[in-house]
């Protein structure tokens, strides 16, 4: 649903006055002055290399209340905005320390994964170890039972 009213942009070129250039001067909105957020006219060229000095208010004066309770908005929106800064600081330090703590997890789970692989390997050989030791230890016992038995069952040979 469209307003009741309307301004065609012929009309508000006819209201934009031309400054000392020759062109039509935008409205612009005043921040660092006395009367922050008050519009006036300024020259198109403003902030480049033509110097002109065309200034007109736009809007009436304001009463005082009204600069100072913008001045008070901005100083709120500059301290938010200082705070935003902090935090976006903070919120960086914490990624890089969640970066370099994932990174000491993935080489504490590397060496983990190494020693693992190396205890397996020596309960292998352990484990080898203990089946060598185990027949060694039956070749002996069945060494040791047939010499008991030649000493105490001598074998006669027949000459």
């Amino acid at each position: 649903m469209q307003g009741s009213s309307s301004i065609s942009s012929s009309s508000v070129d006819a209201l934009m006055p031309r400054c000392h250039c020759g062109v039509r001067s935008p409205i612009r909105t005043a921040w660092k002055c006395d009367y922050p957020g008050r519009r006036f006219y300024g020259c198109s060229g403003y902030e480049t290399t033509r110097k002109c000095s065309f200034f007109q208010w736009y809007d009436p004066e304001p009463p005082a209340r009204y600069s100072d309770v913008i001045r008070r908005f901005l100083e709120t929106n500059e301290g938010i905005i200082s705070e935003n800064t902090e935090l976006k600081k903070t919120r960086q330090e914490l990624l890089d320390e969640l970066r370099r703590l994932q990174q000491s997890v993935h080489e504490t789970r590397a060496k983990l994964e190494a020693t693992v692989a190396a205890s397996m390997a020596m309960e292998d050989n352990m484990l080898a170890s203990v089946a060598t030791t185990r027949k060694r230890g039956v070749v002996i016992i069945v060494l040791i039972s047939v010499i008991v038995l030649l000493v105490f069952f001598p074998i006669k040979v027949a000459s």
